[in-house]
């Protein structure tokens, strides 16, 4: 009889210490949730910008990607393992631009497209907001970790102000730049080592007299030179001398500022251009863990 009785008490602390584990299981899974909020850069006109979804790229500690994952807006939710993260989000709707290296963090980049219509350039880029956030830590349980990503937006904006001067018969006008950023790295924004392309603007002829070209790229690196392709009214043609601006471009502020230089014109003559940079960073970039 008491035999019986131990083979009895001995099933039930096989039953109770099974009962335990699958509890505890339950309570303690091996992931968590992981919530990443998006705070948006403001425009050119200080509001929000409009986004209508974006890419978010989540790689784990051994520094494969866990997820690439397209989300909405406002942020991305999940349950997902325990471990510490790294995470890189781009908006949708960016102009001219595509993603290339996402298999990892550190090569995940924003890439201009080239110019079909014109060999050998670059597309201008914009609409381009992106950053990337690290020591994401998600631990076993329910206790939501909580992060909020701040895009930035990666492109510069360039206007180019011609005045022809004493040169009136000038029908149209192009300007093109070397020296042309052709991506970034999509965590950081910063320039990757590809080479530099170069970039065509149109000009428009103002009431002024003046001829005014508006140019959205990722940046400018070594050698920048900026020349004019002339048509005249009556179908001759003319370029300037390339004239390097990499210096003046290299010492304007974050803020932005002006960059005055004369062309001059293979057969004779010259023109008068004024380089303007407005502001292209807005928000604090990365992201903070809660």
């Amino acid at each position: 009889m008491k035999y019986i009785k131990a083979i009895l008490f001995s099933a039930l602390l096989v039953l109770t210490a099974g009962s335990c584990t699958e509890r505890e299981l339950s309570i303690r899974p091996d992931n968590g949730p992981l919530k990443i909020n998006f705070v948006w850069p403001d425009g050119q006109d200080g509001s929000p910008v409009q986004v209508q979804g974006a890419h978010l790229w989540l790689y784990g500690s051994d520094g494969t990607l866990y997820a690439a994952e397209q989300t909405s807006a406002q942020g991305y939710e999940a349950r997902v393992p325990a471990d510490t993260y790294i995470a890189i989000v781009v908006n949708d709707g960016c102009e001219n631009a595509g993603y290339h290296g996402e298999e990892s963090s550190s090569s995940c980049c924003m890439t201009a497209e080239d110019d079909a219509a014109h060999d050998g350039y670059l597309m201008q880029v914009d609409r381009v907001y992106c950053t990337g956030v690290g020591n994401i830590t998600v631990n076993r349980g329910n206790i939501a970790t909580e992060v909020t990503m701040y895009p930035e937006n990666v492109v510069k904006y360039i206007t180019f102000d011609i005045d022809p001067s004493y040169i009136d018969d000038i029908d149209q006008m192009q300007i093109s730049m070397t020296g042309v950023v052709p991506s970034v790295y999509t965590m950081t924004g910063t320039y990757t080592s590809e080479p530099s392309g170069s970039v065509l603007a149109d000009t428009q002829e103002q009431a002024d007299g003046h001829f005014t070209g508006y140019m959205s790229v990722f940046g400018w690196d070594g050698s920048s030179t900026v020349t004019a392709d002339i048509v005249f009214e009556g179908g001759e043609t003319g370029t300037t001398i390339p004239v390097d601006i990499s210096d003046e471009l290299d010492g304007l502020p974050e803020e932005g500022g002006t960059v005055d230089v004369t062309l001059e014109l293979e057969n004779g003559g010259s023109i008068s251009l004024t380089v303007t940079v407005t502001p292209w960073r807005t928000g604090t970039g990365g992201g903070i863990v809660g």
